[in-house]
């Protein structure tokens, strides 16, 4: 009898291993499968590529940004054309070090793995003939793409430009970067670089946004007329005891919301922000997507909102100037700016446009998505005040002869004791072609002396042969 139970115990048992072994195995089958085969890691993966020739990657105009070279004894080597000019975008491909990039992004592409190539497929079966990996056109402009990185040559920084309509990525230039083709002989010198230059700041660069966070909180005053906007600033203002000045100490006198955009006045937005509360300076910014993801084709870090709508005054009036538990990508800063420029909707950046087969024919197009974020009046509203910004205020030096440019500055206090330095903005006013995000990491100047004449040499770059 004992032994009779000793057995149906040891079934139950085996039985139940036997079932946790299927549930593992359906839940990698049904959840991980698709992870797991694009991980770059992934040994079979590599066995594949061998037999692959691995697409091309070009520009919106058809410059060759990335491709693989085939010698004659079939050995393939992939060459990225442009040093470390893409190396950010792209990324790279590597047995020993993985995928960064677009290489990983669109790898089961450039794979041809996406099951729309069959015939290929049959024929490298068949008769040995290695598959041709679909190609990639990006969204990115080499000219823009070009011009961002002389900008930000020997800066520590970030700079993004964006069709604000659509999302597409015109040019993404994250410094310091490094040279793909080199990994072998610089691999451990990058990964102990105390600067990251292996890090895509565009993406996944966390920094304090400062006065271009005032553009959110200006949307949410309009939103709620009752608050009362016009203010005599004196340059400083006290909050439950916290003291908070203005770069001009001695003060910009009377001000109503227009002007107070026009100077930047930190002092009327924190009193502004207190005035608005937890809720509406909460709800207002999680609708431009501040602590949620992204829409989009790339690996977007999130940007840090830390709030709920239970705020503190103190919490108030730093959030109000960018300061605080605030924390954004500079893509995500584009894509905010963006949103004023494209009638209160929010853009989800992109950096493929199409994907082509071997016989250049189109396997996936871009998809232009937004999420409305306000009304176009009020975006019509804030546009206005950027604009005066511009050509009045801190933006100064972001202008362009002949061209409404819309923008705001930002410096940003941060743990290195060296503010940032931000310009967002877009041209031309009336119909956006560019929006822009420059962020300079640690510059130790305000937007509107270092970001902002940035930010015009881009915008004028890309304008370049619009008709004005």
């Amino acid at each position: 009898m004992e032994s009779n139970k000793k057995t149906v115990h040891i079934i139950i048992f085996m039985s139940i291993l036997f079932l946790s072994i299927i549930l593992y195995l359906t839940y990698i089958q049904i959840f991980r499968a698709e992870s797991i085969a694009r991980n770059p890691y992934n040994k079979r993966q590599w066995a594949i590529e061998d037999k692959t020739i691995r697409g091309s990657i070009y520009d919106r105009n058809g410059v060759v940004l990335a491709e693989t070279k085939v010698s004659e004894d079939g050995t393939m080597e992939r060459l990225y054309n442009y040093d470390g000019l893409y190396s950010h975008v792209i990324g790279y491909s590597s047995k020993q070090y993985g995928k960064t990039g677009v290489e990983l992004y669109y790898n089961n592409d450039l794979l041809s793995l996406t099951g729309d190539n069959t015939v290929a497929k049959i024929k490298e079966t068949v008769i040995g003939q290695p598959i041709r990996g679909h190609d990639l056109i990006l969204a990115l402009d080499h000219n823009l793409q070009k011009k961002a990185e002389q900008l930000l040559r020997g800066k520590t920084g970030s700079i993004v430009a964006m069709d604000p309509k659509t999302g597409a990525v015109l040019a993404m230039v994250s410094k310091p970067d490094y040279n793909p083709s080199n990994l072998a002989e610089e691999w451990e010198g990058l990964v102990e670089d105390e600067k990251s230059p292996l890090l895509n700041r565009s993406l996944s660069g966390l920094y304090p946004p400062g006065s271009i966070y005032k553009l959110i909180i200006t949307a949410s005053v309009l939103e709620n007329p009752e608050i009362d906007a016009d203010y005599n600033c004196t340059g400083t203002i006290t909050v439950d005891g916290y003291i908070l000045t203005d770069i001009n100490k001695r003060g910009h006198g009377f001000l109503d919301l227009r002007q107070s955009v026009i100077v930047s006045c930190n002092t009327n937005f924190a009193r502004m922000g207190v005035e608005l509360g937890g809720k509406n300076v909460t709800q207002m910014s999680k609708r431009f997507l501040m602590g949620k993801a992204l829409n989009g084709d790339m690996p977007i870090t999130e940007s840090r909102y830390s709030y709920g709508e239970n705020m503190k005054p103190v919490d108030l009036a730093t959030v109000a100037i960018g300061q605080g538990k605030l924390l954004v990508t500079p893509i995500h800063m584009a894509a905010m700016v963006s949103t004023f420029a494209n009638k209160g909707i929010m853009p989800a950046p992109y950096i493929v446009e199409k994907v082509k087969n071997a016989d250049g024919m189109a396997v996936t197009l871009a998809k232009s998505e937004g999420t409305r974020i306000i009304s176009d009046t009020i975006a019509d509203e804030v546009t206005d005040m950027m604009v005066a910004a511009v050509k009045e205020g801190t933006g100064k030096n972001a202008s362009i002869h002949g061209i409404n440019v819309a923008g705001k500055t930002g410096t940003a206090q941060n743990e290195t004791g060296m503010d940032h330095s931000w310009f967002i903005g877009f041209a031309p006013a009336e119909d956006p072609k560019i929006a822009v995000a420059v962020i300079l990491e640690s510059e130790g100047r305000t937007g509107g002396e270092a970001a902002a004449p940035i930010a015009g040499e881009i915008m004028n770059e890309a304008l370049k042969g619009v008709n004005r």
